[in-house]
């Protein structure tokens, strides 16, 4: 990762994480896709000149309140979130290796507002290139 890379994020976690304690603003669905989008960017993997690969299981970790907000709607948030992931995807000409999941997880060092967003590539029986599987 380039250092004008590195310099963004830890740019962006310190805007977000001051407007989020400052203004305790609930997490927003809106802000996991961003945020989605941007995990993929930043690790996709060029496997030929016709193939970046990027992760298709992503774990969104909220804190107790937002996630005790937004956990009844996690099966149809994950299934929205991981449609706006494949479209961006398609848009990108990412592949995936399996199929897309995103799930919500509680993580209890996180104050309202602030989330964190862990990825992986995982295979599955399916090579998915932005289509629904």
């Amino acid at each position: 990762m380039g250092v004008l890379k590195k310099f963004e994020q830890r740019l962006e976690g310190l805007v977000n994480g001051t407007f989020a304690k400052v203004f305790k603003a609930e997490v927003q669905p809106v802000e996991i896709a961003g945020a989605l989008q941007r995990e993929c960017d930043n690790n996709a993997t060029i496997w030929n000149r016709d193939r970046t690969v990027v992760p298709n299981d992503f774990i969104v970790e909220l804190s107790t309140p937002d996630y005790e907000r937004l956990s009844p709607y996690s099966g149809q948030l994950g299934d929205e979130l991981a449609g706006m992931v494949r479209d961006y995807a398609k848009h990108q000409r990412y592949t995936f290796m399996g199929p897309i999941k995103v799930h919500l997880s509680k993580a209890d060092d996180l104050d309202t507002g602030l989330y964190r967003v862990r990825s992986r590539t995982l295979a599955g029986s399916t090579d998915q290139q932005g289509a629904p599987p």
